[in-house]
């Protein structure tokens, strides 16, 4: 058995995150600031703009400088709606803002001289987002975007080529087992595959940028830096699409924060709770008995199907704890997939090979220890030939259970088989005999792999200007297969990765913000 993590109950670590933070940087950094203009195009110093968080109902103030100058900071990942107040002036109103995450965003406004009465209302969704407070090049996947593009295997990663600046070709193993590797580049860990999908252990992000290698992107969740430290490039969590509100991608010119990592930096931020509850369901399976039978697997062969069995289901329900105050969000996602995969196909000793072990003997505690059997099926078609043997020589075939090669376990102890002459003619000891001695087996490897991912995630808007938030992932997978080819062979492993973070904002004013994180 090999274990990657201790494990203890995810609800006494939750219980934990409520008393002490983790040490991480924090996942509320996005911000607004611009200018507030009349239509001459001079300063408004002394306007009021209220900027409301629409599903959480979350609200703050601010007032313009002598210079017009506003500033909203240590913002989550959400959509806003701005309104703007000033004497003399209409009051406007900007629904629907879409801000870049995890950044500066610049928001200039003009208002015009009328009634304070008067409103003006602008859907600021209809203009694109444009970074001009950065030097970065970077693309943000949306919810929505990770919600309806396809990827394989509900793997987010797979998703970063859509990025700016970078490159991934997307190229996908035979039987979807795993990405290859992009040209130049090897990331120890693997791209996930249809045989883990997200519960791959070290998962890498087939993309390359800045003009580096795979193995060095950066990947983080909610400022938690989740990059395994064995195989640089890849993700120790691969979170479930439903627990993503979005994945931002900066493929250069990011800041020095980021300094550990010289090429892609993926940015991952998980969904919160609003005053709505939401959720989501889904279910994958793949039965055998739905399977068709393959008819065309070439000249004698017989008619098969995939009668491999799997599985994957999961789903997703957020809302209020108090509204307007407390939000909860959880996801959850699980797959089962009990196999039996071909392994091989050898020569290997019969059963009744075994009965034949002088008792007492070294062959007979081996012969006859649980488990010695082979695992697999016969193939009661081979013969001597099959095995390259002259029939009636060296070898004869006992229909429909194997060959018998001389049986050398009958061969007296401590002695040697003089008949031996080289590979091709092995001997056969005192003669041939009646008992299959070997056989030809078609070996298989019944493996189960069930895995499962817990995220929880809980926001308070304790006051107006104290704002704190916990998230977790746990993620325990066990997987049991054969290490060979017999039924002692049997392999268990069985591990637990996890990710937890806390943050405490506290605002002073708008230009002094304490975060504890």
């Amino acid at each position: 058995m090999s274990t990657c993590k201790a494990s203890f109950r995810p609800i006494l670590l939750m219980v934990s995150l409520v008393v002490l933070a983790a040490g991480t940087r924090a996942q509320y950094r996005t911000s607004i600031q611009g200018v507030v203009t009349d239509s001459s195009g001079a300063v408004v110093p002394g306007a009021t703009l209220t900027l409301t968080n629409t599903v959480t109902g979350e609200t703050q103030v601010r007032t313009t400088n002598d210079a017009g100058v506003y500033n909203f900071n240590a913002l989550p990942a959400a959509p806003f709606q701005l309104k703007v107040e000033k004497q003399d002036f209409a009051t406007k109103v900007l629904d629907h803002v879409e801000l870049i995450p995890e950044q500066a965003n610049a928001l200039n406004i003009q208002i015009e001289v009328g009634a304070t009465s008067q409103q003006v209302e602008v859907n600021a969704s209809l203009a694109p987002s444009i970074d001009t407070q950065t030097a970065s090049l970077n693309g943000v996947v949306s919810s929505n975007e990770i919600h309806h593009l396809p990827s394989f295997g509900r793997d987010v990663i797979k998703l970063a080529q859509l990025a700016p600046g970078s490159f991934g070709d997307g190229s996908q193993g035979g039987g979807g087992s795993n990405n290859y590797n992009l040209p130049g580049t090897q990331t120890g860990g693997g791209a996930s595959g249809g045989n883990d999908g997200i519960f791959k252990t070290e998962n890498g992000a087939q993309i390359i940028a800045n003009g580096q290698q795979t193995e060095n992107n950066g990947i983080s969740i909610d400022g938690i830096s989740t990059t395994s430290a064995v195989w640089g490039g890849s993700t120790v969590i691969t979170p479930t699409e439903d627990s993503i509100d979005n994945v931002k991608v900066i493929s250069n010119a990011y800041d020095a924060e980021y300094g550990r990592f010289s090429g892609a930096q993926l940015q991952i931020t998980s969904r919160s709770g609003t005053n709505n509850f939401h959720g989501s369901l889904f279910l994958t399976t793949h039965q055998p008995n739905l399977n068709a039978y393959q008819r065309f697997n070439g000249a004698g062969l017989p008619v098969t199907r995939d009668n491999n069995k799997f599985e994957q289901f999961g789903g997703s329900v957020g809302g209020p704890i108090w509204k307007n105050k407390i939000f909860f969000f959880f996801a959850y996602e699980s797959v089962r997939q009990p196999a039996s995969n071909l392994q091989g196909n050898g020569w290997y000793d019969t059963p009744a090979f075994g009965t034949l072990a002088p008792s007492g003997s070294i062959a007979a505690q081996y012969l006859s220890f649980p488990g010695n059997a082979v695992v697999g099926t016969l193939n009661p078609n081979a013969t001597c030939a099959t095995a390259g043997l002259t029939e009636g020589v060296d070898c004869r075939t006992i229909s429909g259970q194997g060959i018998n090669v001389g049986t050398p376990l009958t061969t007296p102890l401590g002695t040697h088989d003089l008949t031996w002459s080289s590979s091709s003619s092995p001997g056969v000891g005192n003669g041939l005999g009646t008992v299959a001695d070997i056989a030809n087996y078609n070996t298989i490897n019944p493996t189960t792999f069930n895995a499962a991912q817990y995220n929880g995630r809980i926001d308070a808007d304790v006051t107006v200007n104290d704002r704190i938030g916990f998230a977790i992932y746990w993620v325990p997978l066990t997987k049991d297969n054969f290490n060979g080819n017999r039924g002692y062979d049997i392999f268990h492993h069985s591990q637990i990765n996890n990710a937890f973070s806390g943050i405490w904002n506290h605002t002073f004013s708008s230009s002094f913000l304490n975060e504890f994180a």
